[in-house]
């Protein structure tokens, strides 16, 4: 026996017995009195609790509108919120509903449970507090995965650990099996363990591979087995693998997770600025450690630099953003994307096709031939930025910048005709990479556009087809001298809504090439009663067409949320971007906020069968092969696609929607929603020579899962039957 052995054998001896004791002084269930909304554990031991929340209605409701949240709170992780609860989490009224949670407490530390109640605007049912319960695991569990990072590259050396626990009063030695799922049901093995856990042990097991060259999502399990075989455990997390960030991604609020995530720098002094650098720093020096995602896997910065198109790599070690009017210091931008890339999150710049600052003016003044005038001369500002300057006015109480220009003031676009200021950009996005470690550049406000008059009052294209020539050259070059520097892993997108391919058709079209992104803001107004696409049936038509646009031009399409919203709209907002398999953008898709099931999660595991654009169709005319037997309405018939697997053979991917209310946005503050509709037939026709042989049914409702069905076959026909919709899932057939 070598000396670790014996060491770890002593160590189970000496807490063994200290198990014992502390199982009658510390692990007991510690509760709440009735109506208490908060419970706090102080100096709470190391180990593995389950939170138990027993509330109750007083009237039962087909409704999402918020009443609480529920959340546990440590020092490190405040408000780690697990469950957003609805009148529809509640199947009768005046009876106690259990809400329980695995809580892995790696450390001794003060715990709080709390149940955080939301004003609301309408009349809700009421909730009320019985319990609220700290309970040691009293057996043998597999408490947190940790795949290490949320998004890895192709060909990674990935590490992350499982964490099984004892909460037996006895020694126990078992079988831990750790794999990969992926796709629908493959799995990839790797590792087997022998453990022998002491009571009251909690071990931390580390996993490591290499994440290969397949792409998309993933799911890192640990399970546990008895000698005899019999499983006694299981959990799991969910991760990505891409190289090109748009395949994958999703950004949304993001769950707190300490001050060095998300973009936290809009402060009124720099006393606040260096506090956020000094705990950047205590986090990167600390041990690795799991931090509670919502499964965001990039930030983007938006408008945090002095100038957006020739001030990307300041030569200053704080400043004042020319768009956003942030206060930005040098070392907090590394350090946030530091510690956001140790986590796996990707971070990207936020740009413009012009400038949009003060450093703008600097370059006129040196380079005037860079820059669009109008027919009089005069350098052309553009429109709704045009305001004057204004010196000596201080941007807050508190702030240690007074305007040099007010908000968007100066605005310069450039001709590029001449290049010149297409590469002083690109050398500036370069730069800034290497000072900062970007993971991608997005250009809002559309692409680089020929109109005008140059500096010498000649017009800068004088028909259609030379502004196409224009805009495509300038375009290509930024993109590929960019891909050339860094590889196709920076990714690279625009804000190019689809009704300018109309005026930029040229543009619009390179602009969706290759990878890039093409983000869509034109949902954004959908609330308003005045937008063509205020009608839910109208919205789902609309973008799930130009989304499958873009994927033929081999572009990823992302669309941004609504800028108003009631807490229904929230749920079919993510139902409706994620079942068009567009990617999603900002807060409106915060998945903490959604009421039954966790999108995001859910999406982060099945990519594939969403986002892989090279091998899904849009599938025309679904209903000459498929028929959908419902007594009530279900809708499907935009959402079927064809996937074809590596050997050719398809996957019919069916998405099915219990449909709104509401027949439009943002009309109903009572959030109220449809029941769940049981036993739902769906038929497909086999194709000559095809045989169907499997059928899955995918779902984040009311947690993420997959399950296998029956099929029923013959005559050239095949069916089967989904047991329960409550909002969505995806039917897969192969």
């Amino acid at each position: 026996m070598n000396i670790d052995k014996i060491k770890r054998l002593c160590i189970m001896i000496v807490l063994s017995a200290l198990f014992v004791s502390l199982c009658s002084a510390q692990q007991k269930e510690i509760s709440s009195q009735p109506g208490q909304t908060s419970l706090s554990a102080a100096n709470l031991p190391a180990g593995v609790y389950n939170v138990i929340f027993r509330l109750k209605i007083n009237k039962a409701q087909q409704s999402v509108t918020p009443l609480a949240d529920l959340t546990v709170s440590s020092p490190e992780y405040p408000n780690i919120k697990y469950k957003e609860i609805t009148p529809i989490n509640f199947s009768f009224a005046n009876a106690t509903t259990r809400f329980k949670f695995l809580f892995d407490n790696f450390k001794t530390q003060n715990i709080t449970a709390s149940v955080n109640f939301i004003n609301n605007n309408v009349s809700v049912p009421e909730l009320n507090v019985e319990k609220i319960t700290i309970i040691p695991v009293n057996n043998l569990c597999v408490a947190t995965i940790w795949p290490g990072k949320i998004l890895y590259y192709r060909n990674e050396n990935a590490k992350g650990f499982v964490v099984v626990y004892n909460g037996t009063n006895q020694n126990k030695t078992i079988i831990l099996k750790c794999f990969l799922e992926s796709g629908i049901d493959n799995i990839r093995p790797l590792k087997t363990e022998k453990l022998t856990l002491f009571p009251g042990e909690r071990l931390q097991v580390p996993v490591k591979w290499n994440t290969g060259a397949q792409e998309f999502g993933f799911a890192l399990v640990g399970a546990l087995y008895d000698w005899n075989g019999k499983k006694i455990s299981e959990n799991r997390q969910y991760f990505s693998v891409a190289d090109n960030l748009w395949k994958v991604g999703i950004t949304e609020n993001s769950r707190y997770t300490g001050p060095y995530y998300g973009y936290t720098a809009n402060v009124d002094t720099f006393a606040q600025i260096r506090e956020f650098v000094q705990n950047l720093k205590k986090q990167l020096a600390m041990p690795f450690e799991p931090v509670y995602w919502n499964y965001a896997n990039y930030g983007e910065f938006y408008a945090w630099s002095p100038d957006d198109f020739f001030d990307l790599a300041p030569n200053r070690s704080e400043w004042y953003s020319g768009t956003g009017n942030y206060t930005v210091t040098k070392q907090w931008l590394k350090l946030t994307i530091e510690m956001m890339h140790r986590r796996g999150i990707r971070a990207t710049m936020y740009v413009n096709p012009f400038s949009c600052g003060y450093w703008g003016d600097k370059v006129l003044q040196k380079h005037p031939d860079w820059f669009v005038y109008n027919k009089k001369g005069q350098v052309e500002i553009g429109s709704y930025y045009e305001k004057k300057l204004e010196v000596g006015e201080a941007v807050g109480p508190k702030s240690p910048w007074y305007l040099q220009l007010s908000d968007y003031a100066l605005t310069l676009s450039p001709d590029i005709s001449t290049m010149a200021p297409i590469k002083a950009q690109v050398e500036q996005i370069i730069k800034s990479q290497k000072m900062f470690g970007w993971d991608g550049v997005r250009f809002d406000n559309s692409v680089y556009s020929a109109y005008g008059y140059n500096f010498y009052g000649h017009k800068i294209a004088k028909n259609r087809e030379q502004t196409n020539q224009m805009e495509v050259k300038a375009w290509e070059y930024m993109r590929n001298a960019l891909w050339k520097k860094f590889g196709h892993r920076f990714v690279i997108g625009d804000n190019f809504d689809y009704y300018l391919r109309n005026s930029h058709p040229a543009a619009w079209k390179e602009a969706c090439k290759n990878g890039q992104l093409l983000m869509n803001e034109m949902p954004r107004d959908s609330w308003d009663s005045q937008s063509p696409w205020n009608k839910w049936s109208d919205f789902l038509t609309y973008f799930n067409n130009v989304g499958n646009i873009v994927d033929k031009l081999g572009g990823y399409p992302l669309i941004i949320g609504f800028d108003k919203e009631y807490p229904v709209d929230h749920l079919y907002l993510n139902i409706f971007t994620y079942a068009s398999r567009l990617h999603p953008y900002s807060y409106q898709y915060n998945s903490d906020n959604l009421p039954f099931g966790n999108y995001a999660q859910f999406v982060t595991r099945y990519s594939a069968l969403i986002w892989d654009i090279h091998r899904i169709k849009s599938l025309s005319n679904p209903d000459k092969i498929i028929e959908v037997k419902s007594n009530k309405s279900v809708w499907w018939k935009r959402l079927v696609c064809v996937r074809l697997s590596k050997s050719g053979k398809p996957q019919y991917i069916i998405n099915l929607i219990n449909p709104p209310v509401q027949k439009k946005i943002y009309t109903d503050p009572t959030n109220r929603v449809l029941f769940p509709i049981n036993n739902i037939q769906v038929i497909l026709k086999e194709k000559p020579g095809e045989k169907i042989s499997n059928a899955f049914l995918l779902s984040a409702e009311p947690v993420t899962h997959m399950k296998k069905l029956h099929i029923t076959s013959g005559n050239g026909y095949v069916s089967v039957t989904i047991p329960k919709l409550y909002f969505w899932s995806i039917l897969v057939l192969e």
